[in-house]
């Protein structure tokens, strides 16, 4: 039985191991911070609860589990609220430089004889 419980803890913590991989991977790899903020804060979590229940599974018994729980709460709780207000900052920033305009992009123009050729 320990065997069987020792490899799912094993399969949990390497599964948490590659979300963080893939997490970090994605950092690395898009450019600005308002398209990081998904690698870092969804899968990454997700990554991280994974590691602390395979963890969790190799502890049962111990004293230390009650921690490993409040660590897996709290990163859950405050992860999206860390990446929300990261965003809003990212997205303001970009707006006051100018990259980002809520103006609409302009209309195409047809040429004056298509119009009349059109309502036909």
């Amino acid at each position: 039985m320990t065997a069987i419980l020792e490899f799912v803890a094993a399969l949990f913590v390497f599964a948490g191991a590659l979300l963080v991989l893939g997490s970090a991977v994605g950092l690395v790899r898009f450019r600005d911070t308002l398209s990081r903020m998904h690698p870092a804060a969804k899968p990454q979590v997700l990554g991280l609860v994974f590691v602390l229940f395979g963890a969790g599974l190799r502890i049962v018994p111990h004293v230390d589990l009650g921690m490993l729980v409040v660590t897996a709460i709290v990163a859950v709780c405050t992860a999206p609220v860390i990446a929300n207000r990261v965003g809003n900052l990212a997205y303001r920033e970009s707006v006051e430089d100018g990259t980002i305009t809520h103006e609409a992009p302009p209309a195409l123009e047809t040429p004056t004889g298509d119009d009349e050729a059109r309502d036909r």
